[in-house]
């Protein structure tokens, strides 16, 4: 009895040892500091990973129907007109509806113009429109509508959703495959971190587009998850917050 007793009190106390050791934690936050690539959906004071920033991706307004005014409008948002001659810049454009008029496509071009007058390396547009998954064919067709009306020399990247990485159309994803240059899933919804978001990325291999992946900044990442072993696979892009410089 005495000998099962003190085999009870062991196993308890080297439980308790093991317990009590400090164990690495599954996740690290997003330090923007580590990356290159950045989307500036505001006003964002000057930080250093900013200067040396390679890529940009700068809200400029957002589309949407004017019940008022009857009308489908562009309303500038973001950033005024810069010039950073040492960065690719893509101008991004967050749209409510896909059923734009003339007006709008001329005033995202009009923009595109005027930042590229500014000597800018503007690369193109991103689309940014959180299509329901069971959507996406026509969320493609009036993609391959915007890539015909786009200038040449301008890229058409766009936002995506991690559910998207559930479809499974091929007819579909190959009207983005011919009409999209890059699709940046994102990996959070407003400041948080999706949890489970290494299990929607093993499935975007499957829709053979070139894909980035976007992070949100002090956001958390998987310390599992390696760089994705993939040639689709482009870099990532951290979302920026306003309080967070």
């Amino acid at each position: 009895m005495l000998k099962w007793l003190k085999a009870i009190i062991f196993t308890f106390f080297i439980f308790n040892l093991f317990a009590c050791q400090p164990t690495q934690s599954a996740t690290s936050t997003i330090d923007a500091k580590n990356f290159d690539s950045f989307w500036i959906w505001g006003e964002i004071q000057s930080a250093p990973y900013l200067s040396k920033a390679k890529e940009l991706y700068i809200l400029q307004g957002e589309i949407r129907y004017s019940k008022q005014r009857r009308s489908s409008m562009l309303t500038p948002q973001g950033v005024s007109i810069l010039k950073l001659p040492h960065q690719k810049i893509w101008l991004v454009f967050r749209t409510h509806h896909l059923d734009w008029n003339e007006q709008n496509y001329q005033a995202v071009f009009k923009r595109l113009e005027h930042w590229n007058n500014q000597g800018n390396q503007v690369q193109g547009i991103q689309i940014d429109f959180d299509s329901r998954t069971n959507n996406l064919k026509e969320y493609a067709l009036f993609l391959e509508k915007l890539r015909k009306k786009l200038p040449a020399h301008y890229q058409l990247s766009i936002t995506g959703l991690l559910d998207w990485t559930n479809f499974k159309d091929q007819n579909t994803l190959n009207i983005l495959k011919n009409n999209i240059d890059e699709l940046v899933i994102q990996t959070y919804q407003a400041t948080t971190t999706i949890p489970n978001y290494p299990q929607y990325l093993k499935r975007i291999s499957a829709m053979q587009l070139p894909y980035k992946i976007g992070f949100v900044q002090n956001g958390l990442r998987q310390n599992n998850a390696n760089d994705p072993d993939d040639p689709n696979f482009k870099g990532y892009v951290i979302f920026l917050l306003r309080s967070k410089t």
